[in-house]
């Protein structure tokens, strides 16, 4: 199984909460820092309240979030695919309310609505539908 990791770099329950009230996510586990044996070689300066880890689902999908890592780097991005061009365009809506436009919604040749926007966290999203 390939669990995707993504990383927030200090404010994943922040990022947990977004997910859950605008794309759906369940938690399917998350732990903290303050939730480790102490004797495992943790690093004493991360906060305690940082999320160590947890599994998420988003739309079927699972990934793993965390502060325990830097926040992505260029490159990356999730791609969200959905059969109605409303659908596209709610979440679309929901994530550019906060977040950043890269690429406005529009028709092209691989899709027939397709958006880019990253979110307040930084994360790039691909919204999509071939309706």
């Amino acid at each position: 199984m390939l669990i995707p990791a993504v990383g927030f770099g200090g404010n994943c329950d922040e990022a947990i909460s977004y997910y859950k009230e605008v794309l759906g996510a369940e938690v399917k586990t998350i732990s903290y820092f303050r939730d480790a044996p102490t004797d495992i070689g943790m690093d004493a300066a991360t906060p305690p309240n940082f999320v160590m880890y947890s599994e998420v689902s988003i739309y079927g999908t699972t990934f793993m979030m965390s502060d325990g890592f830097e926040k992505p780097p260029e490159g990356f991005w999730m791609q969200l695919s959905f059969d109605t061009a409303e659908e596209v365009t709610s979440i679309y809506n929901k994530l550019a309310e906060s977040g950043e436009v890269v690429d406005a919604l529009g028709k092209q040749f691989w899709a027939s609505l397709n958006g880019n926007v990253k979110d307040r966290f930084g994360i790039e999203w691909n919204v999509l539908t071939n309706e």
